[in-house]
């Protein structure tokens, strides 16, 4: 009876043996998964801008001489000037601009707005991109300075002289892409000239659309 019992346990054994081996080798379940990215704010992609560049812009600002050229006769108040731009040019590289650029501003100078000086400025320029929404532009160039005038008879306009042009700017790109872009401006320049012994500086804040 002994023998029997003794086989049965050894088989009993044998068979726990072989389960417990065939559990361990079974592959595990792991850690689990890491779990999606989570929603956040991605960086849209930079702004790769080449080739020609062209661009026009409206404006308002004010006009200031040395002597009282720039001023309102008779006004009781400074009136505004207004003024546009163009550029055209192209892209030395995605961040920097070489530019052909033409500003004009005028200016009431008589109560009646009958008198219009007016200031036009031709010049080379450089527009840098510091960030791919921000830039800065500098330029040097020739100035025009003339008066339009309407006494009511009769219009005419007067060349009072040309000189060294020189303007900066600064802006900042409310809608951007690769081909398009619409900026807010803040633009400075002077006009001198020597043969009048006369120097005009403009401000202007205003509005540009520009295509790459």
């Amino acid at each position: 009876m002994r023998a029997p019992r003794l086989l049965m346990s050894a088989a009993t054994a044998a068979v726990l043996v072989l389960a417990a081996g065939t559990a361990a080798a079974q592959p595990g379940y792991g850690p689990p998964p890491p779990p999606p990215p989570g929603y956040g704010y991605y960086p849209p992609p930079p702004t790769e801008r080449m080739g020609l560049t062209l661009g026009f812009g409206l404006g308002i600002g004010g006009m200031d001489s040395d002597s009282n050229l720039a001023a309102c006769r008779g006004c009781d108040y400074d009136p505004a000037a207004g003024g546009f731009w163009f550029h055209i040019g192209g892209m030395i590289n995605p961040r920097m601009a070489g530019l052909f650029e033409l500003w004009f501003m005028g200016q009431a100078v008589d109560e009646t707005g009958a008198s219009v000086l007016t200031q036009t400025m031709v010049m080379g320029a450089l527009q840098y991109w510091l960030t791919p929404q921000f830039w800065l532009k500098g330029g040097l160039g020739f100035a025009g300075l003339q008066i339009q005038y309407d006494d009511g008879y009769a219009y005419g306009e007067e060349d009072l002289g040309t000189g060294l042009a020189i303007m900066g700017a600064a802006g900042f790109e409310i809608l951007h892409s690769t081909e398009f872009a619409i900026d807010l401006q803040l633009r400075l320049g002077s006009g001198s000239y020597d043969g009048i012994d006369e120097q005009v500086n403009v401000a202007m804040f205003g509005i540009g659309f520009n295509w790459y």
